[in-house]
């Protein structure tokens, strides 16, 4: 909806955004529109990794023989059953152990790690580690987890800190429980935790210092005239916030900040768009009734 009035305060880079919002919206006026930043904080962090792959022939009879002969035989028992050279057993034995499938005992003996595996017809590949970078927000109270590093570009806006206290706390990763990380980790499909795969996360420590990073998000003051509501949205991008919008629209409602301080926005410029915004759907709604054809039999019974 276009209005009249200009003292609309909206962020020059937020016009054609602004444009679009009221064009595919009936009834929505956007009274101001404002860019800010908060600070998210970002850590590289080293997870250990410990996944599965399909046992060879050799590794197979091996597990096989120390799970089904009873006695479970030698190394060199089994070399001569199989009719191989006994250094070959030796040495597959010998990675199956450092794998944990079988325990470093004689004669052999599989694991319950080794048992498990091999009803899946696999075993452990040596645990790797991969480096990803841990952002937390506060503004959601989460933590994420991404393969490339924030953009660390300054960004030159009002602080939303300067205007409202943030309440979460950024959790400290370190005093974060395995299971509460690998939850973030999972979130983040990143597909590095896939249990029903046999792809496992083991470990995760932070390897450096946090960095301080800016993020932007634009807030937008809107009037739905259909209802007569006044209501604010921070949005990232085209992306509306849902859970923070409604915290921004709690504490507006406590009157812990206001939409003269956030945005420029004064109530008198509030009240003076309302009453053109509605007296504008008004004037619509009538002439579009006007503008309608009159039906015949209420013609009749007008002249009646």
């Amino acid at each position: 909806m276009v209005l009249a009035s200009s003292a609309k305060p909206i962020d020059g880079k937020l016009k054609n955004f602004v444009d679009e919002i009221e064009a595919q919206n009936h009834g929505l006026s956007v009274l101001a529109a404002r860019q800010l930043r908060y600070s998210l904080y970002q850590n590289f962090v080293e997870v250990i990794i410990k996944e599965p792959r399909e046992f060879n022939v050799l590794e197979e009879f091996i597990i096989r023989a120390g799970i089904e002969f009873d006695p479970p035989p030698t190394e060199d028992e089994l070399a001569s059953i199989l009719g191989l050279d006994p250094v070959f057993v030796r040495s597959t034995t010998a990675t199956l152990q450092t794998l944990q499938t079988l325990s470093a005992t004689s004669p052999i003996t599989v694991t319950p790690e080794g048992r498990s595996f091999y009803e899946k017809r696999s075993v452990p590949q040596p645990p790797y580690s991969v480096q990803i970078y841990a952002i937390s927000d506060p503004l959601s109270g989460k933590v994420t987890f991404q393969s490339e590093a924030l953009n660390e570009e300054l960004v030159k806006l009002p602080d939303l800190a300067n205007f409202v206290t943030i309440d979460n706390l950024i959790p400290d990763l370190s005093s974060l429980s395995l299971e509460e990380l690998l939850h973030s980790i999972q979130a983040s499909d990143l597909a590095l935790h896939v249990p029903q795969d046999g792809k496992i996360v083991v470990s995760c420590k932070v390897i450096s210092a946090t960095k301080k990073i800016g993020k932007i998000i634009s807030l937008f003051v809107i009037f739905n005239a259909l209802e007569d509501k006044l209501s604010v949205q921070l949005r990232d991008g085209k992306q509306i916030l849902e859970t923070e919008s409604n915290w921004l629209e709690v504490l507006l409602s406590e009157g812990k900040v206001s939409l003269q301080s956030l945005c420029e926005l004064s109530d008198e410029t509030i009240n003076s768009e309302r009453e053109l915004i509605l007296k504008q759907e008004n004037e619509t709604s009538l002439g579009s009734v006007k503008g309608r054809p009159v039906d015949k039999k209420t013609k009749k019974k007008a002249k009646s």
